[in-house]
């Protein structure tokens, strides 16, 4: 994971914010997208990127305020998400 460089991440598509993610959600890539810009708000999220379901507890954490990051996404990479607390505020982005 990255910090965002803006030299080599163009956006894909619109903008996602206010997903409710009180249950596990799959984030669905445009067939074009390589790199998933993404960051938590309010509350801590937590993702997994091999299609196992997150929980509150189980996934890797992004920490709410925490810069946003870019993960590298690829045909092999199912991206799942769930809050670890209600509010939780997830923004994402597609881009390549």
């Amino acid at each position: 994971m990255a910090a965002i460089d803006e030299v080599t991440f163009f956006p894909l598509g619109a903008h996602s914010d206010g997903l409710a993610i009180s249950t596990a959600q799959t984030l669905m890539p445009p067939g074009s997208a390589s790199k998933l810009l993404i960051q938590a708000l309010t509350q801590n999220v937590r993702y997994t990127l091999d299609g196992t379901t997150p929980t509150s507890s189980l996934g890797f954490q992004l920490k709410a305020g925490d810069p946003p990051l870019v993960l590298p996404i690829n045909a092999a990479v199912t991206v799942k998400v769930i809050e670890e607390a209600a509010t939780a505020d997830l923004e994402y982005q597609w881009g390549y």
